[in-house]
């Protein structure tokens, strides 16, 4: 363990908790994506319902909102920008990732399982 008295120690314990701070954020993240909503593979088996589609962007907009606001509670208490920057990295692939199987499922034709 490093001597907290050092300057070194110092910064090696502040990056240490950064990094942590930024690998909970993005799980958090998916944690929440996960509790509300089922994956971008089933997603992209829906696309082309539109009242699914809907659907599923809601429940995506739910999980970034409430994965966010951990994030930035989070941020705030440990007065750290890493959970901000790890959860809006996630919550932005997320979003892409979610977005991109709703388009695939639109363009094959997808409205249900096994099409």
């Amino acid at each position: 363990m490093p001597d907290l008295g050092e300057i070194g120690g110092l910064h090696a314990l502040r990056d240490a908790a950064g990094a942590i701070l930024f690998m909970q954020a993005t799980m958090v993240e998916m944690d929440v994506m996960s509790a509300l909503n089922s994956s971008p593979w089933t997603s992209e088996n829906f696309g082309a319902s539109p009242e699914k589609a809907k659907t599923a962007r809601e429940y995506v907009l739910h999980a970034l909102t409430i994965g966010t606001a951990v994030n930035v509670v989070a941020a705030i208490i440990s007065r750290s920008l890493w959970p901000i920057i790890g959860g809006g990295v996630t919550a932005a692939y997320l979003w892409w990732i979610y977005e991109r199987a709703l388009e695939r499922g639109r363009t094959s034709g997808s409205t249900a399982w096994g099409q």
